[in-house]
């Protein structure tokens, strides 16, 4: 068991065969997270920390040694209702996915793992669990995930990009991402889909930066002004929100599958030039979204 002090008050608990993957989780969430975790590497190890400590968060490895991911999460439900369970399998399955969903988790990953975007599906599922723990004291409704939300997920017709795109996709924009960082002289760059998920980044996040850049994406941006309809530009909605040591910038763009990039920049950096660099890489990814195959028609999800 591995605790650090932190500024928060979750608890998550990482459930991994995998030594390094184990590590690297926990490092990202106490460092960079600040969060405190337990570990266990087997089913029966995990069961012991379950009974014992009530865990906001488990990650688990969809396989353990003994039992699997699967067991565990149903384990989860009937002991600790509350906790939210975020899967990590070896790779994406559909059949996975559906299983792992009906049974109640609220996100599934797989490797590789970018660990800014496990950080940032972290935060953002324990902020519903801070949402539903006000309801109480508030009396406003939580914004929870319903079954609905869920199966837009795992539509063909409405699945967010980072579910659709293959291997070789993904690694041609982080392949682009790297390159746009590396022109403007960026702390981070990245790109997100229309469901919160990071299709790709390259650089580093710092608290600061994080919390910007939350903030930024969690905002309408065609309720603000935008730089698109400044320069005329009718492809991509472009906009700035500066910080006091940086500034965010996203261009939004793709369709059917929208996504985001986000570059974060010191304000010493010279605005056209981002604009010039991210245009140019948003264009490219643009065409690598296009060669998503289209899905079939399917009935359309009622609400």
């Amino acid at each position: 068991m591995t605790q650090t002090k932190t500024r928060r008050k979750e608890r998550i608990l990482v459930v991994a065969k995998d030594e390094k993957l184990r590590s690297e989780l926990m490092d990202t969430l106490e460092l960079a997270g600040g969060y405190t975790t337990n570990q266990a590497s087997t089913f029966e190890d995990a069961l012991s920390e379950i009974l014992l400590i009530d865990f906001d968060l488990i990650i688990t490895e969809a396989e353990l040694p003994d039992l699997s991911g699967m067991d565990l999460l149903a384990v989860v439900g009937g002991l600790r209702p509350n906790a939210s369970v975020i899967v990590v399998d070896d790779d994406l399955s559909a059949k996975s996915a559906v299983a792992v969903f009906r049974l109640g988790a609220v996100d599934y990953l797989y490797k590789p793992l970018n660990m800014t975007f496990v950080l940032m599906q972290v935060e953002r599922q324990l902020e519903i669990r801070r949402q539903q723990q006000q309801y109480t004291e508030y009396n406003e409704p939580p914004k929870v995930e319903t079954t609905l939300d869920r199966a837009k997920r795992l539509d063909p017709r409405t699945r967010p990009a980072a579910l659709v795109l293959g291997r070789q996709q993904f690694k041609r924009i982080n392949m682009e991402l790297n390159r746009l960082l590396g022109h403007v002289r960026a702390s981070f760059v990245g790109l997100v889909d229309s469901d919160g998920n990071m299709v790709g980044a390259a650089g580093t996040l710092d608290d600061y930066d994080l919390q910007l850049l939350t903030r930024a994406l969690s905002i309408d941006h065609k309720a603000q002004k935008s730089l698109a309809s400044i320069l005329d530009e009718s492809k991509f909605h472009s906009t700035y929100f500066e910080g006091n040591q940086v500034g965010v910038y996203i261009i939004e763009f793709g369709m059917p599958y929208i996504v985001s990039l986000a570059v974060i920049c010191s304000t010493d950096v010279k605005p056209g030039m981002v604009w010039l660099y991210s245009k140019r890489t948003a264009t490219i990814i643009d065409d690598i979204l296009k060669t998503i195959p289209q899905p079939k028609t399917l009935p359309k999800l009622q609400s």
